[in-house]
C-alpha cells in the first residue's frame, strides 16, 4: 500500500512506483529539488527549460569569470618617432624652425639666422650634405637648410620671445614729487651734513694759505674737528 509521500510524488510526476521502482527509491531520501539538481534528472528534462533561463546562467557564468580575472594594465603609448632630419638625415630631436631637424642642424640655422653669416662655397655650390659632410660647406647647408623649409621668420620669433621674458628694469619717473614728510626729512639731513662738513669754498680758503706751517696747523684743526 503506497504512502501519502508516494502519493504526492505520483501526482507531482505523473508515473507510478510500480513504473519506476528505482526512482521512487531515490524520491524517498531526496527532494524535488535535490532531484532536479541531479545529473540524469536535469539531463532527462533540461531541454524543457526555458531558454532565457539557460542564457542567464551563462551570462552569470561570463559575468563571474570576468570578475575573478583581474584585468591587466593598459600598456605605455610608444615613445613618438621622428622623421630624420631634412638637412643631413641625421637622428632628428623634433621640428624645429619649421621642419623636421636633428640639433646640430638646428644650432646652425639659427647661428647663421642671427649673426647675418655670410658663407662661401670653394667648389660648384652643389656640395652633398648628410651627417658625414655636413661641416664641411657651410654655404650649401645653409642652403640645404632654406631648400627643405627652414623659416628665418620662425628664427626672430624666437628670439623676440625669450626677450619678452627677461624682466624689464623698472624706470622711475623724473618728475618724482616727495611727500611732506619725506621732503622734510631730506631737508633736515641735507642741513645737519652742511653743518657737519664744510664747503669747498670753505676747504680752499684753508689751503691757499702759503705758509707751510700754518696749513699744518689748519689741517690739524680739522682734523681734530671731524675726527
Amino acid at each position: 500500500m503506497a504512502t501519502n509521500r508516494e502519493h504526492q510524488m505520483r501526482h507531482m510526476t505523473g508515473f507510478s512506483r510500480a513504473m519506476y521502482p528505482f526512482a521512487f527509491s531515490s524520491m524517498r531520501s531526496h527532494s524535488p529539488f535535490d532531484l532536479l539538481a541531479g545529473s540524469q534528472l536535469f539531463g532527462r528534462f533540461g531541454a524543457d527549460l526555458p531558454k532565457e533561463m539557460a542564457a542567464l546562467s551563462v551570462e552569470t557564468q561570463s559575468t563571474s569569470s570576468e570578475e575573478m580575472v583581474p584585468s591587466s594594465p593598459s600598456p605605455p603609448p610608444p615613445p613618438r618617432v621622428y622623421k630624420p632630419c631634412f638637412v643631413c638625415q641625421d637622428k632628428s630631436s623634433g621640428y624645429h624652425y619649421g621642419v623636421s631637424s636633428c640639433e646640430g642642424c638646428k644650432g646652425f640655422f639659427r647661428r647663421s639666422i642671427q649673426k647675418n653669416m655670410v658663407y662661401t662655397c670653394h667648389r660648384d655650390k652643389n656640395c652633398q650634405i648628410n651627417k658625414v659632410t655636413r661641416n664641411r660647406c657651410q654655404y650649401c647647408r645653409l642652403q640645404k637648410c632654406f631648400e627643405v623649409g627652414m623659416s628665418k621668420e620662425a628664427v626672430r620669433n624666437d628670439r623676440n620671445k625669450k626677450k619678452k621674458d627677461v624682466k624689464e628694469e623698472v624706470v622711475l619717473p623724473e618728475n618724482y614729487e616727495l611727500s611732506g614728510e619725506l621732503e622734510e626729512l631730506v631737508n633736515k639731513v641735507s642741513k645737519a651734513h652742511q653743518e657737519t662738513f664744510p664747503s669747498l669754498c670753505q676747504l680752499g680758503k684753508y689751503t691757499t694759505n702759503s705758509s707751510a706751517d700754518h696749513r699744518v696747523q689748519l689741517d690739524l684743526g680739522l682734523w681734530d674737528k671731524f675726527s
